[in-house]
This record gives structure tokens, C-alpha cells and sequence, in this order.
């Protein structure tokens, strides 16, 4: 880990304990969230199921559950196709049924743009706060202008998108295209595969924050630009 991204991470933590503790949770209501989850074939199997029980214990966290006060999750993965994976239910509904989920084989590019056209269906016609949560490690490789779309879309009907980019060798500076290119909020940077589950955790907090990013939302890949 370089320190710029360490010095962020602790200033993260500091930041959020700050807003815990100044806005007792949870403090903006999320409606309706969609967490959106790469399996390419850039991660393999183990990488993989790594990120899918991160995402069952998350969602099965009592502390997370409270926090999301109400919420409804879906969660979607991505190669070239998209999938829905589990549709509309509570937190810890969708981690059970998630927990079912098993690796698919053979998988194909990174289609961001087609998981946001996914995630955005989902979110057609419902009200409240509406967010997006991305987490992958590579860039768009299926269609860029689609995913360009999509995320100007997404803008447009005021959905919030965060990101989780996982960093690796490949795309050393994934957090930095997640900003540029994928999200209209802010992204966590995941400097290694078993940090996944601290990361994630920590990013639903911040969402329920509900901080604005011209208020001080906490982007990290902007605080190491």
C-alpha cells in the first residue's frame, strides 16, 4: 500500500467516526440500493467467492441491517452480461440467497455499462434515495459509450453511484478511472482482496451518512490525485 493511500485510509476511518458520532445512524434514509458486482474473468474463483461472502456477512452485520433502516437490496453481477442475481428483498434476505451463489465457469469482459443499464432498470419508478454501489477491478472494456450513458442517466434521475475499486498490478490506478468514468460520488480504493469485506462495511456507512460530496463526502481517489 503506498502511504498517500494509507494517510487517506486512516483519514477516512477519522472522518467517519466523526460523522457517526456528530449524526447518530442513521441520518439520510437509503430506499433503495443496488449493489453491483464485477465477475469477469479478470478475478478469478477464489477472488470471487471472496467478494460474494463479503458481501453475505455485510448485509448479515445487525449493525449494517439498522443502518440501512428499511432498505431494500438487489444485487447484480457483471462480465459482458449482466445479471440480477437477487432481486428486490431486505438485507438479510439478500444474504441469504446470495450465500447460495455459486462460481459460473467460464466468464467474459468487463461490462460496466451494461450492469448500470441493469441497475438502473431495477431502480425504474421507485422514489426515495436511490444509490448504486460498483465494485470491480478493471475498466470498461465492452462498450465505453454505453457506460458513459448510463452513468450521465443515473446523474440525471439523481441516483447516486459509488464504487469500491479493487485495486491490483493490472490497473494500478483503477480508484482514479472509477471516479473519472463509473461513479457520480465518491470511491473507496481496496488495496487488497481481504480487505474487501472492512471496505465495504465502511463505504454503506458512508452512503448513510448521507454527506454530499461538495459538503465533504469522502472521495478517496481524489484526496491521492
Amino acid at each position: 500500500m503506498s502511504a498517500g493511500v494509507a494517510r487517506s485510509l486512516r483519514w477516512a476511518g477519522g472522518m467517519l467516526a466523526a460523522v457517526i458520532a456528530l449524526s447518530p445512524l442513521p441520518c439520510a434514509a437509503i430506499d433503495w440500493l443496488v449493489l453491483v458486482v464485477d465477475r469477469s474473468k479478470s478475478i478469478d474463483d477464489r477472488e470471487l467467492a471472496l467478494q460474494r461472502s463479503a458481501y453475505v456477512r455485510v448485509l448479515s452485520d445487525a449493525s449494517v441491517i439498522d443502518a440501512l433502516d428499511g432498505a431494500q437490496v438487489a444485487i447484480v453481477e457483471f462480465d459482458t452480461r449482466s445479471e440480477i442475481v437477487v432481486d428486490w428483498t431486505d438485507p438479510a434476505t439478500a444474504a441469504r440467497l446470495y450465500r447460495d451463489k455459486r462460481p459460473d465457469g467460464l466468464r467474459g469482459q468487463t461490462g460496466i455499462g451494461g450492469a448500470l443499464t441493469t441497475a438502473l432498470a431495477l431502480l425504474a419508478g421507485k422514489g426515495g434515495r436511490l444509490v448504486i454501489d460498483v465494485s470491480g477491478d478493471g475498466k470498461e472494456n465492452v462498450d465505453t459509450a454505453l457506460l458513459s450513458g448510463m452513468r450521465a442517466a443515473a446523474s440525471q434521475r439523481a441516483i447516486e453511484v459509488n464504487g469500491l475499486a479493487i485495486m491490483s498490478p493490472d490497473t494500478p490506478e483503477i480508484d482514479r478511472y472509477y471516479s473519472q468514468q463509473v461513479v457520480n460520488g465518491f470511491v473507496l480504493p481496496v488495496e487488497e482482496t481481504g480487505d474487501f469485506q472492512s471496505a465495504l462495511k465502511r463505504k454503506l456507512f458512508y452512503e448513510v451518512a448521507g454527506a454530499d460530496p461538495e459538503a465533504g463526502t469522502i472521495d478517496l481517489a481524489a484526496a491521492h490525485r
